[in-house]
C-alpha cells in the first residue's frame, strides 16, 4: 500500500509542477491581421478626435482673450 501512497504523492506532485510552468509569449496564437488593423483604426481615430478637441481649444482660448 505504500507503494501506491507513493506513486499519487509523485503523480501530484507532478501535476503541481505543470500547472506551476510559466505559459510564454510563444505558446498562444498569433493575433489576427484584421484584428490588428481594427485597433490600429481605433487608436488612430482616437488620436485625430485628440488633435482636432486641442486645436479647438487653443482656438477658443485665444478667440477669448481680450483686446484692447
Amino acid at each position: 500500500m505504500d507503494w501506491l501512497t507513493a506513486l499519487i504523492k509523485a503523480i501530484l506532485e507532478w501535476l503541481t509542477a505543470e500547472v506551476k510552468k510559466d505559459t510564454k509569449a510563444s505558446d498562444s496564437d498569433a493575433v489576427p491581421q484584421s484584428l490588428k488593423d481594427q485597433w490600429r483604426d481605433r487608436i488612430n481615430d482616437q488620436l485625430e478626435k485628440q488633435k482636432k478637441e486641442k486645436n479647438e481649444n487653443s482656438k477658443d482660448s485665444s478667440d477669448n482673450t481680450p483686446t484692447d
